[in-house]
């Protein structure tokens, strides 16, 4: 369609002026940003992101508002749209909205509440609908080659609502029901190959509508639970799910333990150790390779792309030291800038054997932050792997 490129600087000017009518009318700081950025699959952007920020009257961040327009290497221009808020203490919304001149668009939302009409009950719904151009498959299982890379467009509509009760002020049992619609099309990446033409008898290429049922326990002695800087969070999950694409016949199960502890260091308060650990297994015939478990992207190996290793079973390792280099007042609220050195470990397999753990994956890697707690952790993780490097961006800690 000509003059397409158009389209994605009137949203951004659109969404610029709903943003500005967005904030509360307690105090707001605005702020430009440059954005310069690269990843592993979606290659190289650079851009522009205005930032409203407006606190409440304890010099809490209330809300945040940033639209902002980058140019992408492999896609051409994008808009997209960022709101965060806290309407209270115990409860969080955020929206992610995004247009861009070739093939994406995403519109996603989450919101949370701790204190759902009693004290003890807890409620988390999300859902969106997006177009991923930039999806990468490398074959399954931790010998795939970065040679035999292909591209697709990952289309998803989906949907989840997971309601807890605090059974103790640390424990919590969480039921948990999701809706996932994929379709795989046509990629936006010109340079590689579609999945279709080199992985044709890949499961799940003809798309796939999945109900998922959960029932899950964790431990939260953190903190905080945003912005933490001590304690422990454990959870653990069991999942049957369902691909009503095949008539409901196609089950498999999916089992999750994850371990995160933070420990404040003796010699300085400036100094916090972190370590997480993840496995998952799926167990089933004929499961979709992108439900199957996989490692690579901003919460895993940070020196990979997304979905870089796929397969059933999959284990991970991160440590990494966080150290606050500075303290100052910025926008209004006070913020804390962090550098944080990691290593991160794993692998991926579909049997349990001697082989198992036979190629693990090390990647070391450097992250920047900046904390405006308790609620806010923007940051940026730069992670050297095998195959180059990755760079991930996040408003939030990775785990």
């Amino acid at each position: 369609m000509p003059y397409t490129w158009l389209w994605p600087w009137l949203v951004a000017g659109l969404w610029l002026l709903s943003g500005t009518n967005h904030v509360t009318a307690g105090e707001t700081s605005k702020f430009l940003i440059p954005v310069i950025a690269t990843s592993e699959n979606g290659g190289n952007e650079y851009g522009i992101l205005p930032v409203l920020v407006s606190n409440d009257e304890n010099d809490q961040i209330h809300t945040i508002v940033a639209p902002m327009y980058v140019f992408n290497e492999l896609l051409g221009s994008r808009a997209s749209l960022n709101l965060i808020g806290f309407p209270t203490e115990e409860s969080d919304y955020r929206l992610i909205a995004s247009y861009t001149e070739t093939i994406e668009r995403k519109v996603l939302g989450r919101y949370r509440n701790y204190a759902f009409g009693h004290p003890r009950v807890t409620l988390e719904v999300e859902g969106g609908f997006f177009k991923d151009a930039t999806a990468r498959f490398f074959g399954l299982s931790n010998q795939s080659q970065e040679a035999d890379q292909t591209n697709y467009t990952n289309q998803e509509g989906l949907m989840s609502v997971t309601v807890g009760y605090q059974v103790t002020d640390h424990f919590e049992v969480q039921l948990t029901e999701r809706f996932r619609d994929v379709k795989i099309e046509q990629g936006g990446v010109d340079s590689l190959p579609f999945i279709g033409d080199a992985f044709p008898l890949a499961t799940g290429l003809s798309g796939a509508t999945i109900l998922g049922h959960r029932v899950g326990a964790l431990y939260d002695s953190r903190d905080d639970r945003d912005t933490p800087t001590r304690g422990t969070f454990m959870s653990a999950f069991a999942e049957l799910n369902q691909n009503l694409a095949e008539d409901g016949s196609a089950t498999y199960q999916r089992y999750r333990i994850e371990y995160t502890g933070l420990y404040p260091s003796q010699v300085s308060k400036r100094l916090t150790f972190v370590m997480h650990a993840k496995i998952q297994t799926v167990f089933g015939d004929d499961i979709p390779f992108y439900e199957q478990s996989s490692l690579g992207g901003e919460t895993s190996l940070r020196g990979f792309g997304v979905d870089r290793f796929i397969a059933k079973h999959s284990t991970v390792l991160n440590v990494e030291e966080r150290i606050q280099v500075l303290s100052m007042r910025i926008a209004g609220t006070m913020t804390e800038l962090e550098v944080a050195p990691f290593i991160d470990l794993g692998t991926v397999f579909d049997k349990f054997g001697e082989d198992t753990f036979e190629r693990w994956q090390l990647n070391p890697g450097l992250g920047f932050r900046g904390i405006a707690r308790p609620n806010v952790a923007a940051r940026v993780d730069v992670g050297f792997g095998t195959e180059g490097l990755a760079v991930f961006a996040g408003l939030d800690f990775p785990f």
